[in-house]
């Protein structure tokens, strides 16, 4: 009875793994992160966070490891809202309800997935140009990859620039940090 007790907890403590965000403003002024959730382009607010960071502000959130179309942008020039920004608006003000679908901006992707024989369960992730650099980023994983693009001539390797461009994905085991540095 003790083992089977045992067994349903340590189920429990895997099933709630997260992979968590953490936002850091270098840059010398406010930036309004947010993360969204859209699965295959489509809007699903049941992932949504936005904040205000200053100057050298940090903030973070984690998501189950198992979500896909997770999606991590900073906006510039909000109001005190977090709405009628002057870079990567969204619907809904601070927390953004619709994964920023039409930002226009350098976004963190991030999603699961099981390569099977090749890394079995991990979290694909990447930086993406979206029409726009908005804010240099650099985006580090706790196990050690890192990609920066500082401005729209930014390598392929490191930032997507179209759908079908592979070369700047990534994947790391589940459970990891991903610190999305603004003004590295």
């Amino acid at each position: 009875m003790k083992l089977l007790a045992v067994a349903a907890l340590l189920a429990c403590i895997a099933s709630t793994s997260a992979i968590t965000i953490t936002f850091n403003n270098k840059c010398s002024y406010t930036v309004w992160p947010a993360i969204g959730k859209a699965p295959n382009g489509q809007p699903d607010p049941s992932v949504s966070f936005g904040t205000t960071l200053d100057p050298g502000g940090e903030a973070s959130f984690s998501i189950s490891d198992y979500e896909i179309g997770i999606r991590a942008w900073g906006r510039t020039g909000c109001d005190h809202d977090g709405a009628n920004c002057e870079t990567g608006s969204c619907e809904g003000g601070l927390v953004c309800t619709d994964a920023g679908i039409t930002s226009d901006v350098l976004l963190s992707e991030y999603g699961y997935g099981d390569f099977g024989r090749w890394g079995g369960k991990r979290t694909s992730w990447d930086l993406a140009r979206s029409n726009n650099v908005n804010i240099p980023t650099r985006l580090d994983s706790s196990d050690g990859q890192s990609v920066t693009c500082l401005d729209m001539s930014c390598p392929d390797n490191q930032a997507y620039s179209y759908s079908t461009d592979y070369a700047a994905d990534r994947n790391s085991p589940l459970g990891q940090t991903y610190t999305h540095v603004f003004c590295p």
